[in-house]
């Protein structure tokens, strides 16, 4: 079944793409770090705090849980043992074992991370007059952002909520888009491409698409492979896979990079696989490619 799908869309099993993607910034946003979230708000209007109560119920009522278990995380090959990437730090394939978590089923909206930066007296997320008619920044559609962006944006739900709110692991993405470890490709209804169906027809640099226009995967996650390449919370090292904990792993203690997980509308779909991961420094500039959603770590259903 897996050859025929990949014969139907012209991807063969052969490895994908060179794992070196070059992103542009489209701009900074003005997020140094993951300081006191509480210092930089000023008085909240009486119609903002309306939109953010709004705001967190939506966030709940959206957020999956996800059973915690074993998986052997990382590449270990496809059909005939050959790998499904050419990249080495992904690497081998190890075994994981993660506690029960939740995370959002839709990568986090524009229209909610610039209530975000309404209430912070922060700079919204745009890149100048052109970008304000182009449809892809639109509230409905994922919202390009800093890694700090991401991150300051997850624990404020954290702060708001008393929850423990936060950008997911790697580990815990990619247990996530593999149906809780699922040896397959792609994170779509099938485990594989099927586009204009389950996925983008086709490569473009003009927009990307509204969260949700494809199905979910079996868990109920949306664009986890393709539309935006999503920020994780672990910093990036090549030779990780080799030296990963088993339980609960958050990646190396300190770095220079984060990961980004995920591909993205700009690439081939063959680059959305559920195993590439991409790398990035530049932590502080917004990129009008690079999403996120949040996780909740807690081991049970969230309630109400």
């Amino acid at each position: 079944m897996i050859k025929k799908v990949f014969d139907k869309t012209a991807v063969n099993l052969q490895p994908y793409r060179t794992k070196k993607l070059i992103l542009v910034p489209f701009a900074s946003i003005l997020l140094s770090g993951c300081e006191d979230l509480g210092q930089r708000i000023d008085k909240i209007t009486g119609e903002q705090d309306k939109q953010v109560q709004a705001l967190i119920t939506r966030t709940k009522a959206q957020m999956i849980f996800v059973e915690g278990g074993s998986f052997m995380m990382g590449d270990g090959g496809g059909p005939d043992d050959l790998p499904w990437t050419i990249a080495t730090d992904n690497k081998p394939a190890h075994k994981v074992t993660l506690t029960s978590y939740s995370m959002g089923a839709y990568e986090v909206s524009y229209g909610d991370f610039d209530l975000y930066t309404a209430v912070h007296n922060l700079p919204k997320a745009v890149w100048g007059e052109w970008d304000r008619k182009e449809i892809w920044r639109g509230p409905e559609y994922p919202a390009g952002v800093s890694w700090y962006g991401a991150k300051n944006y997850c624990l404020w739900l954290a702060k708001l909520t008393n929850l423990p709110f936060d950008l997911p692991t790697e580990a815990q993405w990619e247990f996530a888009a593999r149906n809780r470890g699922e040896n397959m490709p792609f994170a779509t209804d099938t485990g594989v491409l099927d586009l204009g169906v389950n996925f983008s027809p086709s490569v473009s640099d003009e927009s990307s698409a509204i969260s949700g226009t494809y199905p979910p995967n079996s868990l109920g996650f949306y664009d986890l492979s393709g539309n935006l390449i999503e920020w994780v919370n672990d910093w990036w090292a090549e030779d990780y896979y080799q030296n990963s904990p088993e339980h609960n792993p958050k990646g190396p203690s300190t770095g220079n990079q984060k990961v980004m997980r995920g591909g993205m509308f700009l690439e081939s779909p063959r680059g959305s696989n559920v195993f590439t991961r991409q790398e990035l420094d530049e932590l502080n500039v917004a990129y009008r490619a690079s999403g996120f959603r949040c996780a909740l770590n807690q081991s049970q259903p969230l309630d109400g």
